[in-house]
């Protein structure tokens, strides 16, 4: 799928629209007179970045933050992304703060809840099942469930394709909503995203979760093109910078904050946060 400037605003569905005392975006609505630093954050970072003073949030798909930043039509003081290679082009210097895992979440009032908890790889498959993804050409979350549904297949465990396109691909940030509200049996969503609406998960192995530094090289297996790259499997790693003076203080707090990051379901190993780069 090739991630134009003007597909990109119209995949955004209005989240970003200008008006005359504001501007409403995912989740959070901010004043065009606040005059606080702002950050563009990945899509699953938008209630815990939301938590952290100093500055507006507004958040998307990892890869659509890039090319907003990149095509000029965003320019913000910090960025939050969910995969460190996506700062090419943006910035030489970052810094790790939070890991996560790949999960599936079902709405636990879903008359197939039962069957997903016991076996997901066969619920994921039936036409039955509503079932919910992200866009792979505009956030992480997308990719890697495209690519942790390859190597399942790898091991025989389901048909991706045929996992792929029983399921429904909505925004990242609106997702869980979706869940949440019943429009959805089950969803691959981040663990945090689980965690923070309290929505019960099944754990994937961690053969396909890219949860594990030690199986970096299997993940490695599966890929995905997106327009300008091909990324690989990579155990989930956050990244943030500051692009500005103004926004090094938000920054600071977001990575340091550890107690709230593991709270709301994110990984904090103990070497972190780690500058890369």
């Amino acid at each position: 799928m090739n991630l134009t400037r003007r597909n990109l605003l119209a995949g955004l569905g209005g989240t970003a629209v200008a008006g005359g005392l504001g501007a409403a975006v995912y989740g959070v609505v901010t004043d065009s007179a606040d005059e606080r630093p702002s950050a563009l954050v990945a899509g699953s970072l938008l209630s815990v970045a939301s938590q952290v003073p100093g500055a507006t949030v507004e958040a998307h798909g990892s890869v659509a933050v890039r090319q907003l930043i990149r095509d000029g039509l965003r320019d913000p003081d910090a960025v939050a992304l969910a995969d460190p290679r996506l700062f090419e082009g943006i910035a030489t210097t970052v810094t790790a703060f939070a890991t996560n895992a790949l999960v599936v979440a079902y709405n636990p009032e879903s008359g197939h809840a039962d069957a997903i908890r016991d076996d997901w790889t066969s619920a994921v498959q039936r036409s039955t099942v509503a079932v919910g993804r992200t866009d792979p050409a505009v956030d992480p979350l997308g990719y890697r469930t495209v690519m942790a549904l390859d190597l399942a297949a790898r091991d025989d465990l389901l048909d991706a394709d045929r996992a792929l396109g029983n399921a429904r691909i909505l925004p990242e940030t609106d997702l869980a909503n979706v869940l949440e509200r019943g429009d959805l049996d089950a969803a691959f969503v981040y663990r945090n995203m689980a965690v923070e609406r309290d929505l019960p998960y099944v754990t994937l192995s961690d053969r396909i979760d890219f949860s594990s530094p030690d199986r970096a090289d299997s993940y490695a297996r599966a890929a995905y093109d997106l327009d300008d790259r091909t990324v690989r499997g990579q155990p989930i790693r956050y990244a943030a910078t500051a692009l500005t003076d103004a926004g090094q203080q938000w920054v600071d707090r977001l990575t340091d904050g550890h107690e709230r990051l593991r709270t709301a379901g994110f990984g904090v190993p103990e070497s972190y946060p780690e500058a890369l780069g």
